[in-house]
């Protein structure tokens, strides 16, 4: 409870999240959702979610290396964090082996043509869940473990969200496989950080910035 309290700023936002999101998902047709989701596409949102969809892809492990410079801690968990979500979704995706959108749509509505934005492959297997959603989640909620700012933490879950929007605006996945993959991230991170915060690692309050100055001095 005092964990969830510290950092509600995300959980409480994430939960009203989980909430809407299901109710969207079992109240509407999967591919009338999607194509209503999907239809607010602008000029400007192709560009950005291209680019920004990749968050959720090897961005956090980039974050990774330049945390190790600021503090081990966070740079390990981070690096646990998403390499076990990414198992999980992993395990997850050849256990269901969902067809994606594109090729939901060619075999059910074939008249139906999804948006494409240029240069964005739109891929046809493994659609549940989304790993990117997973890994964008996974990210931002253990940012969001080291700050006590609460707009900063709020920040963080509306980032994290826009991974999960950006996977259905571009057509790679349905609104349940950004659910489910929100879902995985959060879960496994909380659980994760929750081990690491009982754990009394002292040398995971260093970073390589202090190794490099004690050999400098």
């Amino acid at each position: 409870m005092k964990h969830f309290k510290k950092y509600s700023a995300f959980y409480i936002p994430y939960i009203i999240f989980v909430l809407v999101v299901t109710a969207l998902v079992v109240f509407n047709d999967k591919a009338t959702l999607h194509l209503w989701m999907a239809s607010h596409n602008t000029e400007a949102g192709d560009i950005f979610f291209k680019y920004y969809t990749e968050v959720g892809g090897n961005v956090p492990f980039f974050f990774v290396a330049v945390l190790l410079f600021y503090r081990y801690r966070i740079a390990l968990i981070l690096l646990i964090t998403q390499l076990s979500v990414g198992l999980v979704v992993q395990v997850l995706k050849r256990l269901w082996d969902e067809p994606r959108p594109v090729k939901y749509f060619a075999e059910h509505y074939p008249k139906i043509e999804l948006h494409k934005i240029a240069g964005a492959h739109l891929y046809s297997h493994n659609s549940f869940p989304s790993g990117h959603t997973a890994a964008a989640f996974a990210f931002f909620l253990v940012l969001a473990f080291f700050t006590h700012k609460s707009w900063l933490q709020l920040l963080y879950f509306f980032l994290a969200v826009l991974v999960g929007f950006s996977r259905v605006y571009l057509s790679q996945h349905f609104v349940l496989d950004l659910l489910v993959g929100s879902i995985v991230g959060v879960g496994v991170t909380s659980a994760f950080y929750l081990y690491f915060e009982k754990k009394s690692m002292k040398w995971a309050d260093g970073s390589l910035r202090d190794v490099f100055s004690r050999k400098m001095g």
